[in-house]
């Protein structure tokens, strides 16, 4: 049967509301942190500035821990409260892209939002005053949309960060261990390195748990894909396709005769998938009407699969494969379970 996740874990889709089109402008960079004096790495119970960071290309450098934060995805909120740093977050955008989390829906709720479901224009944003802006993709930033670029918020005295996995030249090749890399990051820029640390080891050891359940099991070959307005697009790369690697699945997109070359994401006819025939879909959802209108889609058009047929589609909250943050790891879980059961 079909994976339903509960609705209060229903979040965005990789896309978001800026649509499938939009994608093209996101393309990865990496997020590697050194310390400025060539020191040792501080403990995790030292503070100490400046910190400087190669982020997406860009040579960053934090002089104090910031005090004025935006996040722009919600996603992003929730690892800044699971950091211990959420009264830090003076604002976060495009809130509406999913329901918080149940034990964090009140830290949540009670930063004010400045969008709903695309990101902030460049004057809001700025209004808001940040000392540091992040964000999980590059696009956020790009100025042709209207937003605040990389150059408008550093003028302003703000630091500009993206997630390792959501850097356009890293994008299609994003992992779930950059998530690690990113709340080192994280743990340096807030002086917030213990913390860090133990969120680090709990999602490891939630991982290896994870593993260990799939030790005897072979590998279910699916379709990662995404639908939105009655178009079908195959997902060949990034994040999505780690996750699915780490929950025992395996991609009947690997020989995709350069599908994905230019992206990680690329618009299908349903006779390519057919000819697949993949034993799992595995698909983002928005929220419990999207989840609805692509099992619709999936199992009118590939009734003749052996996914169809033996009733394995699942549903994954699109926060879950959202770079930068923990949800990840539950994503390799609810895929696992939905693979496997």
């Amino acid at each position: 049967m079909s994976r339903s996740l509960p609705p209060a874990r229903l979040r965005a889709p990789f896309a978001t509301t800026a649509s499938v089109a939009a994608i093209a402008l996101l393309a990865t960079g990496c997020g590697n942190v050194t310390r400025s004096d060539d020191q040792a790495a501080p403990s995790p119970s030292d503070a100490s500035y400046p910190v400087e960071i190669s982020n997406c290309g860009r040579d960053v450098t934090v002089h104090a821990a910031p005090e004025r934060v935006v996040s722009l995805h919600p996603s992003i909120t929730e690892l800044l409260i699971q950091l211990g740093v959420g009264d830090r977050v003076v604002a976060q955008a495009q809130d509406a892209l999913g329901e918080p989390s149940p034990e964090l829906s009140a830290q949540v709720e009670a930063i004010p939002s400045i969008s709903s479901d695309a990101p902030p224009d460049k004057e809001t944003l700025i209004s808001r005053t940040p000392d540091l802006v992040l964000s999980g993709t590059e696009y956020e930033f790009n100025t042709e949309m209207g937003f605040a670029g990389y150059d408008d918020l550093e003028g302003l005295g703000a630091t500009s960060l993206v997630a390792t996995g959501g850097c356009v030249e890293r994008r299609s090749e994003g992992t779930v261990e950059d998530t690690f890399t990113d709340l080192e990051i994280l743990g340096q820029v807030f002086g917030v390195q213990e913390r860090a640390a133990e969120l680090e080891a709990a999602a490891r050891a939630e991982l290896a748990e994870i593993a260990g359940t799939l030790e005897n099991q072979v590998p279910v070959r699916a379709a990662q894909v995404y639908v939105e307005g009655g178009k079908l697009y195959a997902i060949g790369g990034a994040i999505e396709i780690d996750v699915l690697r780490l929950a025992g699945g395996e991609s009947v997109f690997d020989d995709d005769g350069g599908l994905f070359s230019d992206f990680f994401a690329a618009e299908v006819g349903p006779e390519s998938v057919l000819a697949k025939d993949p034993d799992a879909f595995v698909f983002s959802v928005n929220n419990e009407a999207h989840e609805q209108e692509s099992i619709e889609y999936l199992t009118s058009t590939f009734r003749e699969t052996a996914a169809v047929r033996e009733g394995r589609l699942v549903a994954v909250d699109n926060t879950f494969v959202q770079p930068g943050t923990l949800s990840a790891i539950e994503g390799v879980r609810v895929v696992a379970e939905g693979l496997h059961e």
